[in-house]
């Protein structure tokens, strides 16, 4: 179980996240998206970690704020926020735009992993 403070004054939930590749490892901030089938990173951070998103076979369907595009899909080695970990787990490879607050996006590719709880009159989210 991990309790994890939030920000009530910020708009969005955001979490370091510990990304593992092929080739190292890396750590992102992404905001807490329940509204994401899978995890987001950016493309810089996909190559650091030893992957080839252009070369990937795999593509899906992505809507963003304002049209639809096709993305790469590649499976890293773990993603994890403290010892909350899982392996071999498929994230879309895209960048946000370059004004976010962000680096990528936590979506149900993780969270479908544990029992997720936002308390907002304590200010916390608990993974369990």
């Amino acid at each position: 179980m991990m309790d994890i403070p939030i920000n009530e004054e910020e708009p969005i939930i955001v979490l370091k996240v510990n990304l593992t590749g092929k080739t190292g490892e890396y750590t992102i901030d992404m905001a807490l998206d329940t509204g994401a089938t899978y995890v987001m990173i950016p493309w810089c951070v996909a190559e650091h970690l030893g992957y080839e998103p252009a070369v990937s076979p795999e593509r899906i369907n992505i809507t963003t704020a304002s049209t639809t595009v096709k993305v790469p899909l590649i499976t890293v080695g773990a993603i994890g926020i403290g010892d909350m970990t899982v392996k071999n787990i498929k994230v879309v490879v895209h960048d946000l735009p370059h004004k976010s607050r962000v680096d990528g996006l936590l979506g149900l590719s993780y969270l479908r992993n544990f029992d997720v709880f936002l308390k907002f009159k304590s200010n916390k989210l608990t993974i369990l």
